[in-house]
């Protein structure tokens, strides 16, 4: 062959080899193309939820957010992440969320803190995973974050071995679910109840949790009490079902509803009445047991008195149930109240004074005359006076604050603003307090602290002021309001007429002692039984115990009322009219507890007349 020959064959071969070489580089491109790896290029997807579901790998959500514009890349990196942790692939996530740190917008800081907290939990750390989330505003996150939020706390109290707060969280989180999820949800709850004791589920009950979550607690108390009597088991379900008729607990109670719990007139044959009959509460006890048995005299029912002094509530339930007791009268003192609440006694309870949880329940009710439900009966009758600013005056001590708080809080649910609220500490700052009162007060002043006093308006937010004081509300004894009143007409002008002043019980003093002028004018809220509302009793007592003073005849009058009431508590529940009594009309709201609307007066010239409007 000659050279030229040799050079065309080598040509024609390099031109094959090239060919092939072209046809391999197309059909590879192709099918990369057709595949569906983490190198796939095409229409762009849009990005889903963040904290939605993780359906696919995390170098594929990797690979989205390469290619994605801004936000959309973020969330799809977030997803990447996510995935990450799921796998607990801690490393690999670590980098990512560096960037988004890095690149995060003021609103995606917080979302960048969960999957900070979801790294920590992933890596064991609960301690970090507490203090990341404690970081976290999750009142300001959109539903699918907060629901995500909730998620990792429930994960971190379930590693930390509480599942009574893991099931909170969940339970908070089922309204932010869908059907499925919700179903799923719901079994992790109950598994988590499942782990926990009687005793734990009872004490974990209390106002700051939603009602889903005690009930939640109340059914799981319930539901994991093997050593129950069978009767007391059937009460507690019946009353659950009854307080909690829909529930989503309903679908893990195996026992039979039986009949459908009535609320019948309570028609008990033998009371149990609970009260510190010895130590340094005697004396009331023995005032309201007084009440009790006057009341009760010429019924056919049994009352029997047991002693709370120093008593186990375990062992003293279980002598009420040996004694057949069919009802309870009392606990008077809340922590006894707490106590016996939490052996979920199988006989209604009416107690004696107002815990700071009162459990929803068709057989629990509630007495007091305490000075918060007082207060919040002068705002109520101040509203229906045509008052529109108040000011309330108060000792700046715990009973002060707590009484003036809850005269706010019925004042704002009435006007739908707040009252001006100042305290005093001593006679000796009387007038400078007073004054900066009555002036800080008429200026509109949202907030103050000056040489003791403080004078706010009811919450942080500022409120335009309602007007000038047109009223005074005194939180006080009979000794400070007789020391505080002249004061405010010194402070304003003695010439002028006195701003509507109220008060209640604790500034009471008896009629027919010598006229105290600067009480002129005072109204106060107090029991229609100490204005002669029940003249008879009235004789009879003072026959029997001459020389009580005006606190006994309350407590005397507190026990009669609470015996009188028991046959009527059921139709009060049920919206019937008020009742008149020795105490005041009684109604009861929806959480079975007794409200009182008090007789008011006027002090004129030494004695309590009817208040002239």
């Amino acid at each position: 062959m000659t050279q030229l020959g040799i050079k065309g064959l080598a040509t024609q071969i390099q031109r094959n080899s090239v060919t092939r070489l072209l046809c391999t580089l197309v059909l590879s491109s192709v099918l990369l193309a057709c595949g569906t790896g983490p190198l796939q290029k095409g229409p762009l997807e849009p990005a889903p939820d963040m904290f939605g579901q993780t359906d696919r790998s995390a170098e594929q959500y990797l690979a989205q957010a390469e290619q994605a514009p801004e936000p959309d890349a973020f969330s799809w990196r977030a997803l990447a992440i996510r995935a990450w942790l799921q796998q607990g692939n801690v490393g690999a996530a670590e980098p990512q969320l560096a960037r988004l740190r890095q690149q995060a917008t003021l609103a995606q800081r917080p979302l960048v803190a969960l999957l900070d907290s979801a790294a920590a939990l992933a890596d064991g750390n609960t301690g970090l995973a507490d203090q990341r989330l404690a970081a976290v505003d999750n009142t300001v996150l959109p539903p699918s974050a907060a629901s995500y939020y909730l998620l990792l706390q429930a994960n971190r109290f379930e590693q930390q071995q509480q599942p009574i707060d893991a099931a909170k969280m969940l339970i908070e989180r089922q309204s932010l679910l869908d059907g499925q999820e919700q179903n799923a949800g719901l079994e992790r709850i109950y598994q988590l109840l499942t782990q926990a004791s009687p005793l734990a589920l009872r004490r974990a009950q209390n106002t700051g949790n939603s009602e889903p979550v005690n009930g939640w607690l109340r059914l799981m108390a319930i539901v994991n009490n093997t050593e129950v009597d069978p009767g007391q088991r059937r009460w507690q379900l019946q009353s659950w079902r009854h307080a909690y008729p829909d529930h989503p607990g309903h679908r893990y109670l195996s026992d039979s509803p039986g009949p459908v719990m009535t609320l019948a007139s309570y028609q008990p044959t033998h009371i149990a009445v609970l009260l510190p009959m010895t130590g340094k509460l005697a004396e009331q006890a023995d005032a309201i047991r007084n009440g009790i048995l006057s009341a009760h005299q010429g019924q056919s029912s049994r009352v029997s008195f047991f002693d709370t002094h120093g008593r186990d509530m375990v062992g003293l339930y279980q002598q009420i149930q040996q004694a057949g007791a069919d009802f309870i009268l009392g606990p008077l003192l809340k922590e006894d109240i707490d106590a016996l609440s939490s052996l979920d006694p199988a006989i209604p309870v009416f107690a004696l004074n107002n815990p700071a949880y009162q459990p929803v329940l068709p057989h629990r009710y509630y007495f007091s005359l305490s000075p918060e439900a007082e207060a919040s009966e002068a705002a109520l009758h101040m509203w229906e006076q045509g008052h529109h600013q108040p000011l309330v005056f108060a000792p700046d001590n715990e009973l002060g604050r707590r009484v003036a708080a809850e005269f706010n809080t019925r004042w704002q649910q009435q006007s739908g603003s707040p009252a001006i609220l100042a305290y005093f500490n001593n006679q000796q700052s009387i007038e400078s307090d007073v004054r900066r009162a009555l002036d800080n007060g008429n200026a509109g002043v949202t907030s103050g602290v000056a040489a003791g006093i403080g004078v706010i308006r009811g919450s942080i937010e500022a409120v335009p002021p309602a007007g000038p004081i047109d009223s005074v509300f005194m939180v006080s004894n009979s000794t400070e309001t007789r020391f505080i009143l002249p004061y405010f007409d010194f402070v304003r002008d003695s010439r002028a007429a006195r701003l509507p002043t109220y008060v209640t019980s604790r500034s009471y003093v008896p009629g027919g002692e010598p006229p105290m002028s600067e009480l002129n004018g005072l109204r106060l809220a107090d029991m229609p039984w100490l204005f002669g509302g029940a003249p008879q009793l009235m004789e009879e007592v003072e026959t029997l115990w001459p020389t009580v003073g005006s606190s006994w005849l309350r407590l005397f009058a507190f026990g009669y009322d609470a015996l009188t009431l028991i046959p009527q508590l059921t139709q009060l529940r049920d919206n019937a009219p008020a009742v008149p009594a020795l105490t005041g009309e009684l109604s009861l709201n929806e959480r079975g507890v007794v409200q009182r609307r008090l007789q008011w007066m006027e002090y004129r010239n030494g004695e309590w007349l009817p208040a002239e409007y």
